[in-house]
């Protein structure tokens, strides 16, 4: 009984892992279009600060280029 969790364990790691997505490469990272998240926190500050209220409706964007 001891064994048949770790070796249980070990076995559905194994499963899951053949299911994980391969790492992004720097062709599939440059170019994408992403959610500016610095823009959007500066906003948020600068609404708090002036007691404003903020809905974001769509996210600014901003292209992610890869310096290699």
């Amino acid at each position: 009984m001891r064994t048949l969790l770790p070796l249980s364990v070990v076995g559905i790691v194994l499963l899951l892992s053949g299911c994980a997505s391969a790492p992004l490469t720097k062709a599939d990272v440059d170019g994408r279009v992403v959610c500016n998240v610095d823009r959007m926190d500066q906003v948020e500050r600068a609404a708090r600060r002036t007691f404003a209220e903020v809905h974001w409706v769509n996210c600014p964007r901003a292209t992610l280029r890869v310096v290699s």
